[in-house]
């Protein structure tokens, strides 16, 4: 009896073990999942600069590449873009407002690559809804974007979808920019409203894990309240902690990649678009983040692991980086079936405009004085006023680029988009001489407060950080003085029309475009004034009529030295 108990305990000991370890087995099971995402793509599909007609590093051709590479070798894949698709290159706009018949070139290409989800980013609205939906409707993908509301509150799209790879239940959820409404006129919406993205996320994000998300991912097209200081030569900065970043001194209502993460419980990753950032990895309060540039540059990939307990799959792990585009070969199918596309906007961009007597200098040449490439776009918003029945007093444009500028020789359709990249209406808007003050001393925060004495060495540090190109505007119709001497808010010691100080109450008449007219780049004061008229076209169409109908200029026509900078930082840095 003893010999038979010792045997049916040793029995059940065994068996015991056999069950445990059977047990640890499966809590022990693991699976890996890639995401990869793409974001402000903005209608680069092939490795080409439409604006210097040159090969370049950049375009989802290549990054299609990267796709089918990671798709091999991780199998248990999904593929998301997180906005800002399709406005921003020459072949964009010729497919939304030119050639409306065929089938769009972006939608093709997404389609090919096979994307799983695709969210909204401002720029997706700039040519309205009857464009948007005819790109969306061509998707093979569906569009998720939650706070996006139609006037019986039903979302305009999806507000979030889940995608099950090999048994582990993905939830996405899209996300963008309420922002937007200030850039864009009323009617690109039609009675549709943004919600704040912040409320939406707390709603849905446990909705998500309600209805058994075991990864939760945000496509969201915001930016960042801050960023590391040394960011830009050290992409670890991303992995200190965001209490020691910096302010960009964007707005919260435009930029909540941070506040999501902080402020909303069960989140996994967050797809961060809009700011045209490389950014490889972050991580706040757990939460994973990167931004994969901008224009194809490069495609960010998350790899997350979980284990498997009880019916769920739990989050162990997860890891980003970005893969840059950098000597990547094009992926040939996709440059063979997207090639007809290229070729016509080649063509397009090649048509020839006029004659230009010598170069009208770009760049921040042409930003350190009245110059005669941001007096010729103001001459043509001018007479573009003019002809819609409104003289104006007052007309300002940005120099948005580096790289634009008009060539001494034949003048080409390419060089009315290299000087005017944004897709901008002309709006005519009537403000008074406290607002235009206003302005301008926002405007003269492009320039950091310096020593007349002790000049950088390089012009560009003498620009103020995070304040982009297309932020500083260049006046025509008015005499004036920034003293770059002085604190921001005192810089403007001279304000005068045909000779006379502007009195703050003073009425005067403006042409600008419609980003800066409803606030866009945080010029909330020209929101005060009144919109008198828009325009149908846009203001790069305005600028290739003139040259066609002018034939030949010359930048002594239209250089002219109503902005005085102190000190003289063009003689400085350009003399």
């Amino acid at each position: 009896m003893r010999q038979f108990l010792l045997f049916f305990l040793g029995l059940c000991f065994f068996v015991a073990v056999v069950l445990f370890g059977a047990i640890l087995n499966i809590s022990s099971e693991t699976k890996t999942i890639t995401i990869l995402q793409t974001s402000d793509i903005h209608g680069y599909l092939m490795p080409w600069d439409y604006y210097t007609n040159q090969p370049a590093e950049l375009g989802l051709a290549k990054v299609a590449t990267l796709i089918e590479q990671e798709r091999a070798e991780h199998p248990n894949l999904v593929l998301i873009d997180d906005g800002d698709t399709i406005q921003g290159s020459p072949l964009a706009h010729y497919y939304n407002k030119i050639d409306t018949q065929s089938p769009h070139p972006i939608a093709t290409a997404f389609n090919l690559l096979g994307f799983d989800a695709v969210s909204l980013g401002n720029h997706d609205f700039d040519f309205g809804m009857e464009v948007l939906s005819r790109w969306v409707n061509q998707l093979d993908a569906p569009v998720v974007c939650a706070n996006l509301l139609q006037a019986n509150g039903i979302p305009a799209f999806k507000p979030y979808i889940f995608k099950e790879v090999d048994g582990v239940k993905i939830g996405i959820l899209g996300l963008t920019t309420t922002a937007v409404q200030n850039w864009l006129p009323a009617e690109n919406f039609g009675k549709l409203s943004f919600i704040d993205p912040m409320t939406i996320a707390q709603e849905y994000v446990p909705k998500m894990r309600q209805q058994g998300a075991d990864i939760v991912i945000v496509a969201q097209h915001t930016g960042w309240t801050k960023t590391p200081h040394d960011y830009r030569s050290n992409p670890a900065a991303w992995l200190t902690p965001v209490d020691t970043w910096k302010n960009t001194g964007a707005t919260v209502n435009e930029n909540i990649t941070i506040e999501l993460a902080q402020q909303v419980p069960d989140i996994d990753i967050i797809l961060a678009g809009h700011s045209h950032i490389n950014v490889p990895k972050a991580v706040i309060n757990t939460v994973l983040i990167a931004e994969p540039s901008y224009w194809g540059k490069a495609l960010s990939k998350y790899t997350i692991q979980l284990v498997h307990q009880g019916k769920d799959w739990k989050v162990i792990d997860k890891y980003a980086t970005n893969l840059s585009v950098e000597n990547i070969e094009p992926l040939p199918r996709f440059i063979e079936l997207l090639q007809p596309n290229h070729q016509q906007i080649l063509s397009y961009l090649n048509q020839p405009i006029g004659q230009a007597k010598s170069e009208f200098v770009g760049g921040m040449a042409a930003r350190f004085q009245g110059s005669a490439l941001a007096h010729l776009i103001n001459t043509v918003q001018i007479e573009a006023a003019r002809s819609m029945g409104y003289p104006v007093d007052i007309s300002l444009t940005s120099i948005f680029t580096n790289q634009g500028k008009i060539p001494v020789g034949e003048i080409t359709l390419r060089d009315a988009y290299s000087i005017y990249v944004c897709d901008n209406r002309l709006f005519i808007i009537e403000i008074t001489g406290d607002i235009l003050r206003r302005a301008l001393e926002k405007n003269a925060a492009y320039f950091q407060q310096v020593n007349s004495d002790n000049l950088p060495d390089s012009p560009r540090e003498i620009i103020a950080e995070n304040i982009p190109g297309y932020n500083w505007d260049i006046y025509q119709g008015i005499d004036y003085t920034i003293d770059i001497t002085k604190p921001v808010g005192q810089r403007v010691t001279r304000l005068l029309l045909n000779g006379k100080t502007i009195a703050p109450e003073q009425v005067l008449r403006v042409a600008i475009n419609n980003y800066r007219a409803l606030g866009g780049g945080d010029y909330v004061m020209f929101t005060e004034g009144k919109i008198l008229d828009k325009s149908t076209q846009e203001i790069r169409d305005f600028i290739a009529e003139y040259l066609k109908k002018k034939k030949t200029i010359s930048p002594q026509d239209f250089q002219m030295d109503n902005l005085e900078i102190i000190p003289n930082i063009y003689n400085y840095y350009f003399g």
